[in-house]
C-alpha cells in the first residue's frame, strides 16, 4: 500500500491503494470447489435419472431396489463422502476479525 491513507468517508481514491484480504482469496476458492461439487453431483443425478429411470418396464433389480434407485442411492453415499473429505481437507477456519483490530486491541 503506498504512504497515502485512504479516508473511509471519500471516495477519492485508486483500487490500486486498497490491501487485498488474504481471506477473499481463500472463501473465493473454496466457494468454487463447493459450487462444482454440486454441479457435478446434481450432472450425475441427472444423467442417472434420465438413463435408467425413464423406461418404466421391467426395471432391472439390485439389491431388491430398481437400478436407477440402487445408482441415485450410491451417488448420495459417494456425495455425503465427498463432503465430508471437503469440509476435512479443503475447508481452512480463518478469524473473522481485521488486522487492524487486533493491533487496536494489542495497544
Amino acid at each position: 500500500m503506498s504512504n497515502n491513507l485512504i479516508d473511509p468517508e471519500s471516495r477519492n481514491y485508486s483500487f490500486k491503494d486498497i490491501e487485498e484480504d488474504p481471506r477473499i482469496k481463500r472463501t473465493t476458492k473454496e466457494f468454487f470447489i463447493t459450487f462444482f461439487t454440486y454441479i457435478i453431483y446434481g450432472a450425475l443425478m441427472m444423467i442417472n435419472l434420465f438413463t435408467f429411470g425413464l423406461h418404466s418396464q421391467d426395471y432391472p433389480k439390485v439389491l431388491g431396489f430398481p437400478l436407477w434407485i440402487f445408482i441415485l442411492i450410491c451417488l448420495l453415499v459417494g456425495m455425503v463422502v465427498t463432503v465430508e473429505l471437503i469440509c476435512t481437507f479443503v475447508y481452512k477456519d480463518m478469524d473473522l476479525t481485521s488486522k487492524n483490530t487486533k493491533q487496536e486491541e494489542n495497544k
